[in-house]
Order: structure tokens, then sequence, then C-alpha cells
């Protein structure tokens, strides 16, 4: 999916935040092509923030963050839209579209017109059919539940066949079989070649999707490498200010607890 060569996504002294209210400072970390880079810290930390202003959604405040050799937020907008594709965390609407027509939305930067070509209509029904959500094609969107909702947008995202994906929480909505397909697609894609990064709260699902991390604490950057390293850093007790308790399950692999309080 897509013709371009994919950059390394690479960020230096970010520092990120709406007007004068500084959210991140100075995160330096650096996403490779054919890679999976799970942002991680507890609420509030700047994990939607990050991705916002690493798409070029968002002005950064100081620092930047580029595709290769280029600034991502000097990219016109069309031109970013063909680099990158953001899921975020839910979307509503007001207008009557269908999902279907939601997911063509991700085809507007490389075509003329929506439904332009055969072409993007096939490229809109394979995308849908990536997230196990054909049957929702004629469906509204506004009428879907939650995690139909995120499928599609997802869906809209892959139709774009940007290089990078930013994904805000996407299993959020999901149930646990589409929770294990979103892992296995993004490993799919990843094994294209696309620069994925993806924020999420559950460390189990995130250590399953990803291979690298990125870990915000304290509106820093605390954290930038191997997912199996951070597994067993203190840092990521400190980010989340909880214990943590590792736990082998019968397939031989550790999981991560929280140590709940006994009654």
């Amino acid at each position: 999916m897509g013709q371009d060569k994919a950059q390394p996504l690479v960020c230096r002294r970010l520092s990120c935040g709406f007007h004068n209210h500084v959210v991140l400072r100075d995160v330096s970390f650096e996403a490779d092509p054919g890679t999976v880079t799970a942002v991680l810290g507890a609420n509030g930390a700047g994990k939607s923030t990050l991705l916002s202003t690493v798409g070029g959604f968002l002005p950064s405040l100081a620092g930047s963050a580029q595709l290769g050799s280029r600034e991502i937020k000097n990219l016109p907008p069309r031109e970013r839209a063909r680099q990158i594709a953001f899921v975020p965390q839910q979307e509503l609407t007001d207008f009557d579209f269908s999902a279907i027509e939601v997911v063509a939305m991700g085809r507007i930067a490389a075509s003329n017109g929506l439904f332009e070509t055969r072409e993007d209509v096939d490229i809109s029904e394979q995308a849908l059919a990536q997230v196990d959500g054909s049957h929702l094609a004629d469906r509204r969107f506004r009428e879907l539940s939650g995690g139909e909702r995120q499928r599609v947008l997802i869906a809209r995202a892959l139709a774009q066949q940007t290089q990078v994906l930013l994904l805000d929480e996407p299993t959020s909505h999901l149930d646990l079989a589409h929770q294990i397909t979103a892992i296995e697609l993004l490993h799919f894609l990843a094994a294209e070649g696309k620069t994925i990064l993806v924020a999420v709260h559950d460390l189990n699902w995130a250590k399953a999707a990803a291979s690298h991390a990125v870990l915000l604490s304290e509106g820093e950057c605390t954290y930038s490498g191997p997912m199996d390293v951070l597994l067993r850093d203190q840092k990521l007790e400190a980010a989340y200010g909880a214990p943590l308790m590792p736990v082998r399950g019968s397939d031989g692999a550790e999981y991560l607890l929280p140590q709940y309080p006994r009654p």
C-alpha cells in the first residue's frame, strides 16, 4: 500500500502544548520504517498531544518533528495527508455518511474527488475489509457502536496509503477479538515498511503490538527504546504511579499486572 519509500520519523527536542501551556518539553526519539512504536504514559501524560504535534495537526512550541529530512509542520496539507494518516480516539459527525463514505474520505488527498475512480472504490473496500468491517459498509456512521466506529476510522487511515500511521488509543472501544485483529494488522503494516506510532494504555497489548516504546512522564520523555527493555525498567512504575507485577502465562510469555491491595 502506497508507493513512496518509507522514511524514519525523527523528533528532536520537541516541545508540545497549547498556546503558552507546555504539555511536553524536549522530547526526542526516532521511529523507523517497519516498526511499531508504542507511546505510553498515565492519563494526562501528553500522548494525544504528542501524536497531534508529530502529525502536524498541532503547532509545536519548540524543536522539530521530521519525516526523513523534511519538517512535517512545513509540508503542505495535501502532501502531509499523503504521508501521514491519523486515527483519533473518537470522531462524531452531524452528517449522515455511510461507513464506506467515511473510509473513502481517506482517498481525498490522492484523488480528485470522492470515489472518483474504480481504484478509490477498491482501496476503500479493501481497507474496510482489513478491519473486519465489510458488513458495515452501508450502515450510517453515527449509528455504529464505539468499536465499529473505531474500526471505520482505522480503515479510513489505511485508505490514505501513507508512509506513517499515527493511532491514538485505537483499541479503547474494541472487543477482545478485534484487539487481536488490530495487533495482527499493525504487524502486517509494519512488515510492509510502514512507520507506526500508537498511543495506548494497556501495557500487555502494547507489548504484543510494539517492538519499541516511548514513555512520557511529568512532561518529559523518560524512555525511548526497545519495548522488552522498558518492561523491566523501574521508570515504568514511576510513570504510572502504581506497582507492577510480572506474571508468566501458560504460553511461557511474561505479562505485567498491577498489584492491587488485598482486602
